[in-house]
């Protein structure tokens, strides 16, 4: 009776079944028929193995804590580094919980979806703010899950709450928490997302009017409207949607503007966005997952052609992009992670070059994680209270799930392009 109150039977639909559905995303089941897909197949697993592993290993309970993992880890000492600010729980930086679910979809295992479970109920309920000036948004991570004064909605992110709510056949508690998100663009009327910098400017706005990035702001709350059809095919969420994703469309760059004035009544995006700002955040809070559902359910071509443009440009090398915009090539980041922008492309076009260079551009471990050969977990003895830490060489959280993303989707979109791995 302890065991069945601590572990509760959970039913479960085959992966199988769920991807005959082809729902909740760019994910296909586990492919080991060639050397390399049986190397990136290994690696996520023992990936999701490790990190499921460290709750015990380092503790990872507690009436606030249980259910998060840390963010950075630190090889000097062994130890994660728990009392660095920014760096200690992580508050579902760069989605891992999207990338347990994933795991989950396409595994049915048990130990990952039991993890990615806890993962979803704790950030739910203790990242992010129920009540208050900061009712909808999430909070960065940080030693406290609460310490980080940048509050935001891409935390609260419904992509992170989605597969757990369809696979338990609606959980009511979390259906409730999704539910509290529809109006979280409203907040940000009164909530600066961004923490305090001395000197940071304002932009001064009509009343109304915010202003929204796409991918870690607007992204997230059309999760909870996208949700929110679904669940109840009122027509307004999808309208809404639609009002988004075609004034995104009319801008000058589209997605490549970054960002722009928000009409919080229409749900339409102003301005001529004509400037290009792009981030190397904007995409990796669950943008390419919901873009994904989007296009499957909505048709709207001129977004279309805006979100494929970013994906196009984003990793592209600084020749083409100069050849192109003749502007600035700015910085860039987690090329690895950003592969899967380049491979959902290259699927959508048909373009075997794109498919290409996303695989190329995954397997260069860029500012991401790498593709290691074997199992490259070791155990370091006499360090830690109870004398055994096991440690994966070079991880954080945020390698680890844009990793875990990249590899999922990327055999999902474009399996075929994938050689055999010979020289890899």
């Amino acid at each position: 009776m302890a065991k069945a109150n601590a572990t509760p039977p959970q039913l479960m639909v085959t992966p199988e079944r769920i991807h005959m559905a082809q729902v909740l995303g760019p994910w296909a089941l586990p492919d080991r028929s060639t050397p390399l897909k049986a190397r990136i197949e290994d690696q996520n697993a023992n990936l999701v193995d490790f990190y499921a592993g460290e709750v015990d290993r380092r503790s990872w309970y507690g009436f606030w804590n249980h259910g998060d993992v840390m963010h950075t880890y630190d090889s000097d000492r062994h130890q994660w580094r728990y009392d660095i600010g920014g760096y200690a729980w992580d508050n579902s930086e760069l989605s891992p919980d999207l990338w347990l679910w994933y795991s989950v979809l396409r595994t049915g295992n048990a130990t990952a979806f039991r993890f990615a479970e806890a993962m979803t109920r704790h950030t739910g309920e203790v990242d992010v703010y129920h009540m208050g000036r900061f009712v909808g948004m999430g909070t960065r991570h940080g030693v406290q899950h609460w310490s980080d004064s940048s509050k935001q909605p891409r935390v609260s992110n419904v992509m992170y709450r989605r597969a757990f709510y369809y696979l338990t056949g609606g959980d009511e508690r979390v259906g409730d928490l999704m539910r509290t998100l529809l109006p979280s663009d409203h907040t940000l009327q009164t909530v600066e997302i961004g923490r305090k910098v001395p000197g940071a400017e304002k932009k001064i706005l009509p009343d109304g009017v915010i202003d929204l990035s796409f991918g870690t702001m607007w992204c997230s709350v059309a999760s909870a409207w996208l949700t929110e059809w679904e669940r109840t095919g009122d027509t307004r969420w999808r309208d809404r949607l639609i009002a988004g994703m075609d004034s995104i469309g009319r801008l000058k760059y589209g997605w490549l503007a970054g960002s722009a004035p928000y009409d919080l009544k229409s749900g339409r995006f102003t301005g001529p966005g004509d400037k290009i700002s792009i981030s190397h955040l904007n995409a990796v809070f669950g943008a390419v997952e919901v873009n994904a559902e989007l296009f499957q359910l909505l048709d709207v071509p001129r977004y279309r052609t805006a979100w494929l443009d970013y994906c196009r440009w984003f990793n592209a090398s600084p020749e083409e992009w100069k050849v192109q915009f003749n502007l600035p090539y700015g910085r860039r980041n987690l090329q690895e992670g950003h592969s899967r922008l380049t491979a959902f492309l290259a699927r959508e076009t048909g373009d075997k070059a794109m498919a290409q260079r996303a695989w190329k551009e995954f397997l260069s471990g860029e500012a991401g994680l790498g593709l290691s050969t074997g199992d490259p977990r070791i155990e370091v003895k006499g360090a830690g209270l109870n004398g055994r830490v096991i440690e994966w060489p070079n991880v954080s959280t945020n390698a680890a799930a844009q990793w875990g993303l990249a590899a999922i989707e990327n055999l999902a979109l474009i399996p075929d392009a994938l050689g055999d791995g010979a020289g890899a």
